[in-house]
């Protein structure tokens, strides 16, 4: 049975941080001599917008209790574990059912009680969590409203083609004129569809190459661009204009809404085409055009891959998905075995610290309490008294306790070492080939669009390019032969 700890933040710069939490969680259970089994982290999840489900930790959390495998949970207070009093309550019933044992870390938390009085007490305090929630957002929201009309910078992430100086908006020198460049060249575009349009830009050594067909709506459709900002105030979005951010005038803006709703209505109307797995991934290799999924119907319903500049090749999707599904499964199994020490680090990162740190602590409080014992028995041979007698017993219960704890902390982390080299020796039979083969076709299509960046088709070559899942956006080329 495990003794966990479970901590919250809902932004990481929060007053009341991980570390913060941890700090307290770790001062409480060192004064009864043991450590916590594990710990749960939710960092930067907030309780209020989000589900129990959606919190990773919490899920845990609960499915480890529901298995019988917690008995005890530090936590800071209850607003860590649910903001509103629907979740308050479900997180309560499951621990009354439970019989957990919880330890708030706040000094000023009253403790849970499983009784009818504790139940309706739990009510009330659930209540004022989700108030006192309710409260906050609003205050933000005020504060953002007002920040926007005086045009600086309230939160979240900068619209491209602006900079923040002293917490006002400025437009920036460099990326402001790519945004008058692309809606000129939306404007003026002779291209047909969205994807030919980016496709033509990429030849420009101003456009962005990572801009793709969802970038360039959401650029060419925000206001701010003729210079209004959006912002909610008081449940409803109003519009603020500030003519400084202005990058193109209201005619302008006008007239790219309406060429880009061509262009993507002109998309949207191709003939014969048939939704498949490989759209917008797989490529021509003779022209670069893209290559979707069509389908004939004649005798009998036929799909197939084509490109619409070279339409005699006709590619049929069964044997090249399968290949692809097949390239992308060796792919994940070289990557995983390749990247092996950076997913352990990811996954029990935490706690190998924690274990780490606690050691140092331990071992700096043993040499504090050691000299403090040294000093006070030296004191208490020149004049015994009462008082100093009784701090002589608890030093030497402090010293006791913090050589439990030197032996306990690395026997805990050979614990985890020992984990890491039996998964680095399963590693190596890690097979996905057989797993992804047994997936539905919704499967397929997320488990290769997740890992594929762009495919060529240069008959009889395949060129598959995937995204490395441990390095952002780059791209690894792998060539297989059909």
């Amino acid at each position: 049975m495990k003794t966990v700890l479970y901590a919250r933040s809902s932004i990481k710069t929060q007053e009341h941080s991980i570390d913060m939490q941890k700090a307290l969680a770790l001062e409480k259970i060192k004064k009864k001599g043991f450590l916590f089994d594990d710990l749960y982290l939710d960092e930067a999840v907030s309780a209020r917008k989000t589900d129990i489900h959606e919190r990773p930790q919490l899920s845990r959390l609960i499915h480890d209790i529901e298995n019988g495998l917690v008995t005890t949970v530090y936590v800071y207070k209850r607003d860590r574990l649910a903001r509103n009093v629907v979740q308050s309550m479900e997180i309560f019933e499951l621990f009354r059912s439970k019989q957990i044992t919880v330890v708030f870390t706040a000094d000023n938390e009253i403790p849970i009680q499983y009784s009818p009085a504790g139940e309706f007490f739990e009510l009330i305090i659930a209540g004022f969590n989700q108030r006192e929630a309710n409260q906050i957002i609003q205050r933000i929201k005020e504060t953002k409203y007002t920040m926007t009309k005086q045009g600086k910078h309230a939160q979240g992430p900068i619209a491209y083609g602006y900079v923040v100086k002293d917490k006002h908006y400025e437009k920036h020198p460099d990326q402001a004129p790519t945004i008058y460049k692309l809606y000129h060249a939306i404007i003026e575009t002779k291209c047909k569809t969205l994807s030919d349009f980016v496709r033509d830009m990429n030849q420009h050594n101003w456009f962005p190459s990572e801009w793709k067909n969802n970038r360039i709506q959401s650029l060419i459709g925000n206001t701010i661009y003729k210079g209004i900002r959006k912002i909610e105030e008081f449940g409803k979005y109003v519009e603020i204009e500030n003519e400084k951010l202005r990058i193109v005038d209201e005619l302008t803006w006008t007239k790219a809404q309406e060429r880009i709703k061509n262009l993507i209505q002109t998309r949207s109307r191709r003939t014969n085409r048939s939704p498949m797995i490989l759209d917008d991934l797989l490529f021509c290799g003779k022209c670069d055009q893209a290559m979707y999924g069509r389908e004939k119907a004649d005798i009998s319903a036929r799909k197939y891959y084509t490109c619409k500049k070279h339409s005699y090749i006709q590619i049929a999707p069964d044997l090249l998905e399968e290949m692809i599904l097949e390239e992308c499964a060796k792919f994940v199994t070289v990557q995983f075995q390749t990247y092996f020490p950076e997913l352990y680090q990811l996954t029990h990162g935490n706690l190998i610290k924690f274990y780490q740190s606690s050691i140092s602590e331990s071992q700096e409080a043993l040499q504090l309490y050691k000299q403090k014992l040294y000093e006070d028995t030296s004191l208490w041979l020149q004049s015994p008294t009462a008082n100093l007698q009784t701090e002589l017993v608890h030093l030497i219960n402090c010293i006791h306790r913090e050589e439990l704890l030197q032996q306990h902390y690395p026997v805990e982390l050979k614990n985890l070492k020992n984990q890491f080299k039996l998964m680095e020796r399963l590693q190596d039979s890690l097979d996905l080939v057989a797993e992804v083969n047994s997936y539905s076709e919704s499967e397929r299509a997320t488990f290769i669009r997740d890992i594929v960046h762009r495919i060529e088709l240069n008959s009889p070559t395949l060129c598959i390019k995937f995204r490395y899942p441990f390095k952002g956006k780059a791209v690894v080329e792998n060539f297989a032969t059909r």
